[in-house]
């Protein structure tokens, strides 16, 4: 973590709670640390001006004008201020649960808000055995109307996020070369050795330097699969981001899953394979647009703000003793993030709301390493008949949320009888 302006507002503040601290001597510290090693001039003034004045926008109020300067040391003079300061003390923040409501009031379960927050409204997703249509938050409530759809996205929880490290992710690809060698040594390929003489058999094993792609055709609609390896997190950013750039040729929608080897794309409509350039699909350029238009980047940075607000002191969560309910922090920290949006463009607390989203939340560094990895490989493109060994967890994944564990179980019994009716070259 670089640049975090809401930690170093909120360390400014309390030496100004103490003794009070010299302007010069604290930049000089601050420079040593390796959050802060490459702060400008101006952004180390900017943070004087917010701590002081409010800011460029926040001038009017007195609550938002902390520290004062006095005789060139920076100290904060109310009592009330500092005792303030004092009990929101702190940088740990929670990712809180969001209640999903119809919009009837009808109670229907919770989701963790960094999923909902990417979705726009009409975007369709699976809870509680139901295909939901999302329609707006509000009060820290998630609305939605039933849904006719027969696809939609699969939640995702926090437990989800730990990604493959880069280096785990290149050892796998390595060890997917060395499947199918008969001396392999290492006891884990000797056991899987026959899912990869099936997956060889009918699709592909990708290689180092080669990147698969496997059509399939099912009752259920037109499959797209594709298996970077790059980790769970990575591969919901980058199944958004595909879906977009597809139906920027031809307008369609897609149904989205993934695990830590790779991600589906679902549509009711055949994918227009002849008219997509993978290539560019798959490209890293205008990459940072690109995500902005296939997540809702706004409503991610503005939810992300509400944490940042609370450790730079913007918005207090203890006051007075009494603790304010997540839903009075959203609401207070979108009105300031908006007010900052409208009238102060380069205020350095959005701007870290923005970085924290790509660079955290979307991992977009990663992102961009891996669609330029692709685009030096081999792209292999499958047209398979039925669910392969790769592909058939993604799919098991996929339906997990919508369907009860006797139903799912039911539901991949009858998943890979289909599977054996096909690659048999049997058919009902």
């Amino acid at each position: 973590m670089v640049q975090t302006f809401d930690v170093l507002v909120q360390y400014l503040v309390t030496l100004a709670v103490g003794e009070g601290f010299l302007e010069e001597h604290v930049y000089q510290q601050v420079k040593q640390t390796y959050a802060f090693s490459y702060i400008e001039r101006d952004e180390w003034l900017w943070a004087l001006r917010f701590i002081t004045q409010g800011g460029d926008v926040l001038t009017a109020y007195e609550d938002f004008q902390k520290v004062i300067i006095e005789d060139g040391v920076y100290k904060v003079k109310n009592r009330r201020i500092a005792m303030m300061h004092r009990m929101n003390l702190g940088v740990i923040v929670s990712d809180p649960m969001l209640k999903v409501k119809f919009l009837s009031g009808g109670y229907i379960g919770m989701v963790e808000e960094y999923f909902v927050s990417k979705l726009n409204p009409g975007d369709k997703f699976g809870l509680a055995g139901k295909i939901l249509e999302f329609v707006m938050i509000k009060d820290m409530t998630v609305l939605v109307k039933k849904s006719t759809a027969k696809r939609a996205i699969t939640p995702s929880w926090l437990g989800g996020r730990l990604p493959l490290s880069s280096n785990l992710s290149a050892f796998l690809r390595k060890k997917f070369s060395e499947a199918l060698r008969p001396g392999a040594k290492e006891l884990e390929l000797k056991k899987l050795h026959p899912l990869f003489v099936q997956q060889q058999a009918h699709s592909h094993i990708p290689k180092e330097g080669e990147f698969l792609i496997e059509l399939i055709q099912t009752r259920d609609g037109h499959h797209l699969f594709m298996y970077p390896f790059e980790g769970r997190l990575v591969h919901e950013v980058m199944s958004a981001l595909v879906a977009y750039r597809i139906s920027r040729v031809q307008p369609i929608s897609f149904s989205m899953a993934m695990n830590d080897y790779g991600f589906e794309l679902l549509s009711d409509q055949p994918i227009p394979m002849d008219k997509i350039d993978m290539n560019q699909v798959l490209s890293a350029d205008n990459l940072t647009e690109d995500i902005a238009r296939s997540i809702n980047a706004a409503e991610m940075a503005g939810r992300k703000f509400r944490d940042i607000s609370v450790i730079a002191g913007l918005v207090m969560k203890n006051y007075a003793g009494k603790y304010k309910t997540d839903k009075n922090l959203q609401s207070s920290s979108g009105l300031i993030f908006r007010i900052f949006e409208q009238y102060d463009a380069n205020n350095l607390l959005m701007r870290q709301a923005y970085e924290e989203v790509f660079y955290q939340q979307l991992e977009e560094p990663r992102l961009a390493a891996a669609l330029q990895r692709i685009q030096q490989s081999k792209i292999i493109i499958v047209n398979a008949k039925a669910f392969t060994p790769l592909s058939f967890p993604i799919k098991v994944d996929s339906l997990r949320q919508d369907l009860s564990s006797e139903e799912l179980d039911a539901k991949v019994k009858k998943m890979q009888e289909e599977v054996l009716r096909k690659v048999n070259g049997k058919s009902r």
